[in-house]
């Protein structure tokens, strides 16, 4: 194990109760709210256009114009959630990703707007419109697959969370010689956080981001990590501490039964 603290990817923050019901429901009712109000402006965007019913081999008829908020509002969802992904994660389609994603906002903004100016009468259909609008479709399905399709020399992993991870602080000669991180201060051993936090304890001081990071020098959200950091090698070594323990137990009963099988035979 090296002497340097590894930097953990997620930061456990504990939210107050309002703000963790904000957090978890807040967030997708507005945006569910948000497309269903956006669903009729562009439905009637798209019947101005001239999408209509439609008989789908003779067997059913469908309204194709309802999927007009599928490739508008909940396109526009999507490419900005890719778009943070890629950005994140530095994959090779970041850029295509960020323009779609400003592109698709526009493209909802404008679709809201020009319906309810066509609904109030401040302008009517026009061929420019007609147009505009029956190319939004395969824009939209040119745009998504060329965001899914990856470059054949390209080879691009996601990292995720596993709680076991050994990316580390190193000096920065080091770090920038790996190309993962220019620039910077040598990370903390655990040795120096770990007196941080005794001398903040010895002093009756709470242990907490903003005081550990004066006395580390480190800023707050890096302070935080640190924390986090020790939390998880605290309990790294209280289940290797258990498996040791438990190992040690299953050999002494172990050795205890083959004595009693050789005192049993002697006898």
């Amino acid at each position: 194990m090296s002497d340097t603290l590894s930097m953990p990817r997620t930061v456990a923050v504990d939210l107050p109760a309002y703000a963790k019901l904000v957090y978890q429901y807040g967030r997708p009712i507005v945006l569910i709210v948000a497309l269903i109000m956006s669903i009729p402006g562009e439905v009637h965007l798209a019947e101005v256009a001239g999408w209509d019913a439609v008989n789908l081999l003779g067997l059913w008829t469908v309204n194709v114009a309802w999927g007009m908020p599928v490739c508008v509002s909940v396109y526009a969802a999507c490419s900005a959630v890719i778009a943070d992904v890629a950005k994140r994660h530095g994959l090779p389609n970041r850029r295509s990703a960020m323009i779609g994603a400003y592109a698709a906002l526009a493209l909802a903004l404008s679709a809201q707007d020009v319906s309810h100016w066509i609904r109030a009468d401040f302008m009517g259909s026009s061929m420019l419109l007609v147009g505009a609008v029956s190319s939004i479709p395969p824009l939209v399905a040119f745009h998504m697959l060329h965001m899914a399709a990856a470059p054949e020399t390209t080879e691009t992993v996601v990292e995720v969370e596993t709680g076991d991870e050994e990316d580390e602080f190193e000096d920065d000669e080091n770090m920038a010689s790996k190309g993962s991180r220019k620039g910077g201060r040598p990370g903390l051993t655990e040795e120096e956080v770990q007196a941080a936090i005794e001398q903040l304890k010895a002093a009756g001081t709470s242990v907490t981001p903003e005081n550990l990071g004066q006395i580390l020098n480190r800023a707050p959200r890096t302070a935080r990590r640190y924390m986090a950091m020790m939390q998880r090698a605290e309990l790294k070594a209280q289940r290797e501490a258990a498996v040791k323990a438990q190992k040690a137990a299953e050999l002494k009963t172990g050795g205890a039964t083959q004595l009693d099988l050789g005192q049993a035979q002697t006898a």
